[in-house]
C-alpha cells in the first residue's frame, strides 16, 4: 500500500511538471497551433452539433490536451469518405476514431495507445428473426458506411465464407440505421460503441454476429503530424496511471465505467476475506466438498481437452503450437500427416528433430523468435513448401503468439491452410486471362503490359525495339470455304511457327482474328539497325509463313502483310506504337499484300486518303464516274489484235483521274468491287456485241477478276445471264484472275473456275510466278493461258534470274498445252528475248496504252487488223513490231 501511495505522488508531481512546462510554454509562445481535426457524428465517441458545439468522449479528450497544448482546434464536419479523400490529399491534421488496417497505413500515420477498444456488430431490425451466423445474410442487402472499417473487414467476411453479400455503401451511420428502421435493408454493421448510441432512437437489435476486435486509435496523413500524435500517446499514457484524470473521468461520463485503475479495495479481495474466514469455521467440511468438487472439475477438464482435441483434428488445416523451448506442445492430424508421424509421437519430439527429419518444412518455423517476443503481433503469409512425401504445397500461415495463464512462457500457435489447388485455379485463371484460347499465346492484355516494360527500358536505356504488326492474307477465304476448324488450326501453325523466329525475352501474341504481334525487345541502340534488325526478323517470318500447310489431308497456303514500328524512334505510347505498326500493316496490304512496311509518317496521311476514297467510292458508283479503256493483247505470229484487255478508270469530278492502284485496293476491302466488277463485266458483254453488230467481228475482252467477286456466290448466275441477254459467243470473253487469288481460294477457286469453264468462257491466270504455285495445282485448273508478269520482263534481256524465270514458264505452259502471253513489253529487245524463247502473245506500252473503244474501232477494227488478209508486216529485219495501221495512216 505505502508503495502505491508512493507511485501516486510521482505521477501527481509528473502531471505538474508537464502542466506547467505548458503553461510556461504558451506564455512563451502565444501564437496557438492551429489543428485541423475532420470529424463525424459517431455517438459516443463523436457527438456532430449544427452550433458547432460538439460533444462525444473523444472530442472532450482533444479538447483537454488541446488546452494543456495551446492548440487552436478547427472542427471541420465531413461524412467518413470524405474524410478518407481529405487524408489522402493532406488536407486535414487528425482523425479521431479509426481503426488501423494495413491499406490506410500507406497513406496514414497512427498513434500507438489506443483510448478504447471496440469491434464489429451486425444490426437487423426488431421484427426480424434473430439472425445467427454471417449465413443468414445470403442474398441480403446490408447497409454499410462507405470505407469504413467494418464495412471493409464484413465484406472480407462475407467473401472468405462464400457467403454473397449485398452491401449498400451509405455515406455515416445514421443513414445506415434508418434505412434498417424503414426496413429498406435486411441489416446494418456498425462498431459497436456506435451501434450502442442508436438502439434508442431506431428500431433496431444487436445479432450475435461479433467480428474484427479493433483499437480506437488517432491518425493523420503519412508524414505530416508525427509530434501530435506522439502527444497523444503521452497524455494517453500518463492519465492511464491515474485513476482521477480526465481519462477516466472523460470514459466514466460516456461509458460509465471506472476500469483499469481503482485506488480502493477491489471487492473481490473483501469477499476472499470474508469466504476465508467462513473457511476457518467450517474448514473441515469444506476441504471435503473442496476435493469432491475438484474430482468432479477434473474429470469435466479431461472431458474438454478430449473434446478440443478431437474438435482440432476435425478441423481441415495444419494446427500446431510451440513454445520457447522448441517444444510441440499442440499438433493435429493433419500436422501429422505433413510430417509423417502420429499424433502421440509429438509428445516426444521437439522443433529442431522435425526440421531435421522433414529439411524442407524449416520455413515453416521462422518468425518463430520474433512471435516469442512480448510486442509481437500475429504474422500472416502465404508459404511455398513440401510435405514428407515430397508433394509441393501452398499454404495460408497465420502464426499467433499466446501465454496462458499458468505458465510463463511464451508460445506460438500456427495454423496453416492448405491453399494449393486455389493457387492453381488462380494461376490458371490468370493465364487464361492473358493469353489467347485457342494458340496459348499472349493475348491484348499481357502483349501491352509487355510493351509497356520494353518502352520503359528502350527509353531509360537508350535501345530501340520494334513491333512486328501481322495479318494474315485472305484468311477469311480458308475460313469461308474449308471452315472454322480448318481456319483454326492454320492459326495454331502460324503461331508455332512465329514462335521459331524469336529470341528468348521477345513475345509472340495473337490479337484476335488472324492479327499477330511479334514484339522484338533490344534490337540495337541506333534505330536504323532495329530497323534493319527488324527487317531481316520480317522476311524470315515471311518466308516461314508462306510455306505449304498440311491442313486436314489439304495443302493450303497463305501469305502475311506485316507493319513494322521501331520503338521508341516512331512512337512513344503503346497505344500509339500498336495503332502506327496497324496503319504500316495496311500500307503493306494494299501495296500489293504478302511484303513488309517500316512505318512512315506520311502513311498515316495515306490512312485518311483510304477513308475519304471509300467515302468517295460509294459515291461514284451510284454517280457512274466509271469508264473503261482497253489495252491490245498483240500475237506474234500474224502481227494482229486477238484481244485487249478491259481496264477500270476512274474520273472524280474534282480530281480528275484517280488511278486504279488507289481505288481497287479500297474497293476490295469495302466489297464496292462487286457492283463495280459486275459493271465492267456489262460493258465488256456490251462491247463485244456492239463490234460484233458493227464490224462482224470481235477480238476477245479479258476483264479482271477479284478475290471478293470469287467469293461471291451470284458470280457464275450474273455471268450467264449477261451471256443471254447479250447473245455472244462465251468464248470471247476472257476471264483473268491472279495466281495469290487461286492459292488463297484453295478449293472454292477451283469450283467456281470449273463453272466459269463450263459456260465457255476463257480462264487466264495474272502475274504467274510473284506466287507460290506448283505443276499439280494448275493441273487442276481449267486454265487456257498464262501472263508472265510485268516485273520478270522489265529485266530481260541481262539478268539471269528473270530470263531463268520467264523461260520456264513458258516452257511449262507449253507442257500443261496452255497460251501463254508477257505484259510489260516496252521494247525492241524484251519482244525479241521472247519471240526467241517461243513466247506468242504480247501486251505493253510497245504496242498500245489503253485507250478508248473509239481508238480501238478508228486504229484496229476499222483497218481491219483482226483479218489475216490484211496483216501488213515490216519489211525492216530489224524491227518485228506489229503495225497497227495501215500505211495510209
Amino acid at each position: 500500500m505505502f508503495n502505491k501511495h508512493i507511485r501516486q505522488c510521482r505521477l501527481f508531481f509528473a502531471l505538474i511538471f508537464l502542466i506547467s512546462a505548458q503553461i510556461a510554454y504558451a506564455a512563451q509562445n502565444p501564437n496557438k497551433e492551429k489543428v485541423l481535426i475532420s470529424i463525424q457524428h459517431a455517438p459516443p465517441a463523436l457527438i456532430v452539433n449544427e452550433n458547432g458545439q460538439h460533444q462525444g468522449m473523444l472530442v472532450e479528450f482533444l479538447k483537454e490536451v488541446a488546452l494543456l497544448e495551446n492548440w487552436d482546434i478547427e472542427w471541420q464536419v465531413n461524412d467518413w469518405p470524405t474524410t478518407i479523400r481529405l487524408a489522402r490529399e493532406k488536407k486535414v491534421d487528425l482523425i479521431p476514431f479509426i481503426a488501423y488496417s494495413k491499406e490506410r497505413a500507406e497513406f496514414l500515420d497512427y498513434n500507438i495507445e489506443s483510448f478504447i477498444t471496440g469491434w464489429g456488430q451486425v444490426y437487423t431490425h426488431q421484427d426480424q428473426e434473430q439472425a445467427e451466423n454471417i449465413f443468414d445474410f445470403k442474398d441480403k442487402t446490408i447497409a454499410v458506411v462507405e470505407d469504413e472499417i467494418y464495412a471493409i473487414r464484413f465484406s472480407q467476411l462475407c467473401e472468405q465464407f462464400g457467403v454473397k453479400c449485398n452491401l449498400l455503401e451509405v455515406k455515416d451511420y445514421e443513414t445506415a440505421f434508418d434505412m434498417l428502421d424503414k426496413k429498406r435493408v435486411q441489416g446494418a454493421v456498425s462498431g459497436n460503441l456506435v451501434g450502442y448510441s442508436f438502439e434508442a432512437q431506431f428500431n433496431i437489435k444487436r445479432t450475435s454476429i461479433l467480428f474484427d476486435p479493433n483499437k480506437v486509435l488517432f491518425a493523420s496523413p503519412k508524414g505530416t503530424n508525427s509530434s501530435v500524435l506522439s502527444t497523444l500517446d503521452n497524455y494517453i499514457n500518463l492519465w492511464r496511471q491515474d485513476a482521477n484524470s480526465p481519462y477516466f473521468a472523460i470514459r466514466e461520463k460516456w461509458l460509465g465505467d471506472t476500469q483499469e485503475v481503482h485506488s480502493t479495495l477491489p471487492k473481490w479481495m473483501i469477499y476472499s476475506l470474508i469466504i476465508g474466514l467462513g473457511l476457518l469455521i467450517f474448514s473441515a467440511t469444506i476441504v471435503m466438498f473442496l476435493r469432491r468438487q475438484i474430482k468432479i472439475k477434473t474429470a469435466d477438464l479431461a472431458d474438454q481437452s478430449d473434446q478440443i482435441k478431437q474438435i482440432i483434428n476435425l478441423v481441415p488445416h495444419m494446427i500446431y503450437a510451440t513454445n520457447a523451448n522448441g517444444k510441440i506442445i499442440l499438433a493435429n492430424r493433419y500436422a501429422a500427416d505433413y510430417f509423417g508421424l502420429k499424433i502421440r509421437d509429438f509428445e516426444h519430439i521437439d522443433r529442431e528433430q522435425l526440421i531435421k527429419s522433414v529439411p524442407q518444412s524449416s520455413n515453416l518455423f521462422e518468425d518463430e523468435e520474433y512471435l516469442l517476443r512480448k510486442d509481437a503481433t500475429p504474422i500472416q503469409k502465404e508459404l511455398e513448401t513440401s510435405d514428407v512425401d515430397h508433394k509441393d504445397l501452398v499454404l495460408r500461415l497465420s502464426k499467433v503468439p499466446f501465454m496462458s495463464r499458468f505458465s510463463r512462457i511464451p508460445s506460438v500457435v500456427t495454423v496453416g491452410v492448405d491453399i494449393t489447388e486455389a493457387k492453381r485455379y488462380e494461376r490458371q485463371i490468370q493465364h487464361m486471362a492473358q493469353h489467347d484460347s485457342l494458340t496459348g499465346l499472349p493475348n491484348r492484355l499481357l502483349l501491352n503490359d509487355r510493351i509497356n516494360q520494353s518502352l520503359a527500358l528502350s527509353m531509360r536505356h537508350g535501345h530501340n525495339g520494334a513491333i512486328l504488326f501481322i495479318d494474315l492474307d485472305y484468311f477469311k477465304t480458308i475460313n469461308d470455304s474449308l471452315g472454322h476448324i480448318a481456319g483454326d488450326k492454320l492459326l495454331i501453325e502460324v503461331g508455332k511457327r512465329l514462335q521459331k523466329h524469336i529470341r528468348e525475352g521477345d513475345t509472340v501474341a495473337r490479337l484476335g482474328g488472324d492479327e499477330f504481334i511479334v514484339q522484338l525487345n533490344e534490337l540495337a541502340d541506333s534505330p536504323e539497325q532495329a530497323e534493319k534488325n527488324a527487317l531481316t526478323i520480317a522476311e524470315k517470318i515471311n518466308t516461314s509463313i508462306a510455306e505449304q500447310y498440311d491442313i486436314d489431308h489439304q495443302q493450303l497456303f497463305v501469305s502475311a502483310s506485316i507493319g513494322i514500328v521501331i520503338y521508341p524512334r516512331d512512337a512513344k505510347t503503346h497505344e500509339q506504337i500498336m495503332q502506327r505498326a496497324d496503319t504500316a500493316m495496311y500500307h503493306a496490304k494494299s501495296s500489293g499484300r504478302n511484303r513488309n512496311a517500316i512505318f512512315k509518317r506520311h502513311m498515316e496521311k495515306a490512312v485518311v486518303r483510304r477513308h475519304v476514297l471509300e467515302s468517295e467510292l460509294r459515291k461514284a458508283v451510284t454517280n457512274a464516274e466509271f469508264f473503261v479503256e482497253y489495252q491490245p493483247q498483240v500475237s506474234g505470229t500474224d502481227n494482229t489484235i486477238v484481244g485487249v484487255e478491259a481496264l477500270v478508270r476512274w474520273k472524280h469530278p474534282e480530281e480528275g483521274i484517280i488511278p486504279p492502284s488507289e481505288f481497287i485496293p479500297v474497293a476490295e476491302e469495302s466489297s464496292l468491287i462487286i457492283p463495280l466488277g459486275e459493271w465492267v463485266l456489262k460493258q465488256a458483254c456490251r462491247q463485244i456485241k456492239l463490234w460484233l453488230d458493227s464490224y462482224g467481228e470481235s477480238p476477245f475482252i479479258t476483264v479482271n477478276l477479284s478475290v471478293v467477286q470469287i467469293r461471291n456466290s451470284n458470280l457464275v448466275d450474273y455471268l450467264k445471264n449477261l451471256l443471254e441477254i447479250n447473245q455472244i459467243p462465251a468464248s470471247l470473253l476472257e476471264l483473268e484472275v491472279t495466281e495469290t487469288l487461286l492459292l488463297s481460294e484453295a478449293k472454292k477457286s477451283i469450283d467456281v473456275l470449273n463453272e466459269l469453264k463450263n459456260l465457255g468462257v476463257r480462264l487466264s491466270i495474272d502475274d504467274f510466278g510473284t506466287g507460290f504455285s506448283s505443276l499439280n495445282y494448275l493441273k487442276k485448273l481449267p486454265l487456257d493461258k498464262l501472263k508472265i508478269d510485268r516485273s520478270f520482263v522489265k529485266d530481260i534481256p541481262g539478268d539471269p534470274d528473270s530470263e531463268t524465270i520467264i523461260k520456264t514458264i513458258i516452257g511449262m505452259s507449253h507442257d500443261l498445252g496452255l497460251e501463254v502471253i508477257a505484259e510489260g513489253v516496252e521494247t525492241q529487245a524484251q519482244l525479241n528475248f521472247l519471240l526467241k524463247e517461243n513466247c506468242k502473245y504480247f501486251q505493253g506500252y510497245y504496242f498500245d496504252r489503253p485507250i478508248s473503244f473509239e481508238d480501238i474501232q478508228t486504229k484496229y477494227l476499222e483497218t481491219s487488223l483482226l483479218s489475216p488478209k490484211q496483216q501488213h508486216k515490216s519489211n525492216d529485219t530489224n524491227d518485228n513490231v506489229v503495225k497497227f495501221v495501215n500505211d495510209k495512216n
